[in-house]
């Protein structure tokens, strides 16, 4: 990783081309605590590639509730405007001190690629088969590469007990769906890279 040479690196990414007609994206889920700044992430990347300040996705750190209600796919955009091969997926934050959050099982859903665009999300009932944003014969496209937690330096320490563990199954059960795609991806002759 070239560290010292940030337009190399920019460059790189502007130019990365996937090998597969099916994934036209890199999909990256986000996720983390209510106001740890998953949004504010996302709109630093964009702010990045466009070189100006974007808000695309909204923040609002200071309500001690999720901005974010519904899950969306924010595109990066370069300097021209063009769609960069990389898009974050935001999702509602994880149970603070004030007991509200997303459902651990939609972030699960969301790692699977069950959640469509625009699925609403209901801190209290995860999403069933039933719901109409419920992406039953998931794509390759439409699951996430990666899973990016957000934490914030400032309340690392203070991080409760509930949330870490929160954090901790998403982790395994990612941990446990990359290893049975990149199986089933290294017998399609590894369609993303």
């Amino acid at each position: 990783m070239p560290w010292g040479c940030k337009r190399f690196l920019e460059e790189k990414l502007r130019n990365f081309e996937l090998c597969s007609t099916d994934v036209k994206f890199v999909r990256i889920l986000v996720v983390g605590e209510v106001g740890a700044g998953k949004s504010s992430f996302i709109n630093a990347v964009n702010n990045a590639f466009q070189e100006r300040i974007t808000s695309g996705a909204l923040v609002d750190g200071r309500s001690g509730t999720s901005c974010t209600k519904i899950y969306k796919t924010h595109h990066i955009k370069g300097k021209d405007g063009s769609r960069l091969p990389f898009v974050f997926n935001d999702v509602m934050g994880l149970e603070s001190a004030n007991g509200q959050g997303v459902h651990v099982k939609d972030i699960i859903s969301a790692l699977k690629g069950f959640l469509e665009e625009g699925y609403k999300f209901n801190p209290v009932t995860p999403t069933s088969q039933n719901d109409s944003n419920y992406n039953k014969n998931p794509k390759t496209s439409d699951k996430p590469f990666c899973l990016v937690n957000i934490i914030p330096a400032n309340r690392v320490s203070l991080m409760y007990q509930k949330l870490i563990k929160k954090m901790k199954e998403i982790r395994e059960v990612a941990s446990e769906y990359s290893k049975s795609c990149y199986y089933s991806l290294e017998s399609s002759r590894n369609v993303f890279l």
